[in-house]
This record gives structure tokens, C-alpha cells and sequence, in this order.
């Protein structure tokens, strides 16, 4: 990916990329979109253009392997540079493409895991690919011959640390450490317009696993009992047009606020009364750690990693997907209850402060990355 973008990954290293630089620390960014890349970039995108539309699986083997190449490129040419280095890798592909590039036995490469269960997994969730067919089983087959090859593991989450060693058990000898995704606080001094007085919010891709479709249901469910909610979505992607359709079938299209792609989507949170999220399945979101940075109360669900994240009563509450209902329920109990906004959002920031600010975690990842071992 590129260094600018919504997504989680590209926030943690932009917040890394930001303590390394305010310590003075020496470091570079290598990505496979540099100057020298840009014909074969243009190429492979354009091919991979047609190929979503005629073969969706070439088109993920496309993404991969392209990007894996301009990645070794670029990689080749700063570790030749650097014959003493860490490099701190996003994705097991990422990871692969490093540990070829070593030259020397002062190079380490370190992975980061970003992703849910398996990047097959990511990529079949969307569709692209069958859960069982032959890109899903080689993206699969990388990640267990590449990670126990590495030299350090960084898991942002204990649910990811367990779910990696049980499917890869060689990785429980490895040099690990669980350090979670950090941001800096958020300022709230200045509520976007489109914020204010607004009572939910929900930031991520449109698409189906991270379940928006839940939040307007609910959303339907408080209005059949007299309760008009406001809820902003922020971001785009391929549910776009499907969600705005149910939000004019479910009667609710005028409490929606379709906010579309934010470069700096967190600076819609401040503003609004509580954080949503219906994803099914979480490492750790950033999402999440911003709302606690602007001490915003959070409702997600109970999977993977989000039970680290906040305790339940605490900076907020659980709701399980599977029942409309008693999700409502929940979120009336937040917003209704005497004095629970003003608890829970206190606590946000006083949990946010502790476990996930920046200059604190961010020394911890650089401490476990340079350390000598």
C-alpha cells in the first residue's frame, strides 16, 4: 500500500513514521509506488482493471505479485544502502519479499500482523477469491513457510497471537511481542459542522465484512419505537449504493450522513455522542483506539481482538450481531442512562491514555524492533 490512506495499516505506519521522526530516530519508508515503478505500476493496474472484470482471481495473483516485484526493487537498492537494519514489514508477502533482499546478518526482518485470520481470508471475504481454490491455498502456504523464517513477530492483538500459533505452531519459539496499534490523541476542541449534534458514527469501508448494514437496522428499530438516531458513515467502497437502497427501504434515509472517503476520517468523531461498529471479525481496529482518544463511548461487538480494545460497562458496551433488538437495547442503554456518556467517555480517554498513546506504545514497538537478540 501507500503510505496515505484509511486504512488501519496505513495509520500505524503513519503514527510510527511520526514518533520515529519527532525522536530524530533514522528510518525509510519503502512501498512499491516510487518513480522508477511507475510504467510497470500503470501497466499492471490497467491489466488488473480488466482482469476484476473477467477473472477476478488473476486479478488478486496480479495485485500480488506485481506489487511483490516493484516492492523488491525498491528494497534490493535501501538494504544494499543500509548493511545494519531492521525492516519492519506489513504483510507476510511484505515479509517474503525482505528476506530475500537480506545481504548481510546484521538485516532483520520483523512482520506486524495486520491482518484477520489469514490475508486468504481478507481477500475471499470480498469475493475475489474462493475459499478454497488455489490462490486462497498458496497465500496460505506463504504465510506458514514465510513467518517461522522471520525474526521477530509483532502482534497488535493476543486474539491474533493465538489464533497464528495455533495454526503455526513453530511461531511459539518465536521472538514475539504484543504491542497494540497506537495514534496520538485526538484534539476535540473542533467539531467538523457536519458533526455537531449528530449521535453516531461509524468510520471504514463499505463492504460486507464490516457490516454496516447492521447499524441501519438498528437505526430502523429505535425509530418503530419512537426514537429518531442520527448515524454518519464515513467512507467508501462497493455497499455504498446497497446501504443508501435499505436506508430508503428501512425509512431511515434522512438520519443517514453518507460522509464518503475522508482522508482524515477521525476528525469526524468529536461531535458525536457514541462510536458504532458492526464488524464481524477484528484484530485490533485504530478505529476504535480514536474514539477512546476523543473520549467518545464505543458499542462493537465481543470477536476477535475489539474485547481488548474497551471493557464491557466500562468505555462502553458490547452488542452482538444476531439480534437487532436487543443490539437497540444496548445502544438505548449507553445513550439513555443517567450520566453513562459522561462515565464512559471519561473512561475512554483515562483507557486510551494508559494502553494506547502514542509516545508510550510507539517507544515500546521501536525498543522490541532494534533490540539485539
Amino acid at each position: 500500500m501507500r503510505l496515505q490512506g484509511t486504512t488501519g495499516l496505513q495509520t500505524h505506519m503513519r503514527e510510527f513514521e511520526s514518533f520515529l521522526k519527532e525522536r530524530g530516530l533514522p528510518f525509510e519508508v519503502a512501498t512499491p509506488f516510487y518513480a522508477a515503478a511507475s510504467p510497470l505500476l500503470y501497466l499492471a493496474v490497467a491489466l488488473r482493471s480488466v482482469l476484476e472484470v473477467v477473472w477476478k482471481p488473476a486479478a488478486v495473483w496480479l495485485y500480488r505479485a506485481g506489487h511483490a516485484f516493484l516492492l523488491w526493487m525498491r528494497l534490493r537498492h535501501l538494504m544494499a544502502r543500509h548493511p545494519q537494519c531492521v525492516v519492519y514489514a506489513q504483510c507476510p508477502l511484505s515479509a517474503s519479499v525482505a528476506m530475500r533482499c537480506i545481504r548481510t546478518p546484521d538485516q532483520t526482518v520483523t512482520l506486524v500482523v495486520h491482518f484477520n485470520l489469514s490475508q486468504a481470508d481478507e481477500w475471499i471475504d470480498k469475493g475475489a477469491i474462493a475459499a478454497d481454490g488455489p490462490i486462497a491455498r498458496n497465500i496460505r502456504r506463504l504465510e506458514r513457510r514465510v513467518l517461522p523464517s522471520l525474526h521477530g513477530m509483532v502482534y497488535v492483538s493476543r486474539f491474533m497471537q493465538r489464533e497464528l500459533t495455533q495454526r503455526i505452531p513453530e511461531l511459539t519459539a518465536m521472538r514475539s511481542a504484543v504491542i497494540p496499534n497506537f495514534v496520538k490523541a485526538l484534539k476535540t476542541d473542533t467539531v467538523l459542522d457536519s458533526s455537531k449534534g449528530r449521535d453516531l458514527v461509524s468510520i471504514g469501508t463499505l463492504e460486507p465484512r464490516k457490516n454496516q448494514q447492521f447499524l441501519l437496522q438498528v437505526l430502523a428499530q429505535a425509530k418503530a419505537r419512537g426514537r429518531l438516531l442520527s448515524l454518519t458513515l464515513v467512507g467508501d467502497g462497493p455497499d455504498r449504493a446497497s446501504l443508501e437502497e435499505l436506508a430508503a427501504k428501512l425509512g431511515i434515509t434522512e438520519q443517514v450522513f453518507f460522509a464518503g472517503f475522508s482522508a482524515g476520517a477521525r476528525a469526524h468523531i468529536p461531535g458525536h455522542k457514541v462510536y458504532v461498529h458492526a464488524a464481524r471479525m477484528e484484530n485490533l481496529p485504530l478505529v476504535l483506539i480514536e474514539a477512546l482518544s476523543a473520549g467518545v463511548p464505543v458499542v462493537a461487538a465481543p470477536v476477535g481482538g475489539i474485547v481488548e480494545v474497551f471493557d464491557d460497562g466500562v468505555e462502553g458496551r458490547f452488542w452482538a450481531l444476531d439480534d437487532v433488538g436487543v443490539a437497540c437495547d444496548v445502544l438505548m442503554d449507553v445513550l439513555d442512562r443517567d450520566g453513562a456518556l459522561t462515565q464512559m467517555g471519561q473512561a475512554a480517554s483515562l483507557r486510551f491514555k494508559s494502553v494506547f498513546e502514542s509516545t508510550v506504545v510507539g517507544q515500546r514497538l521501536h525498543d522490541f524492533l532494534t533490540a539485539r537478540h
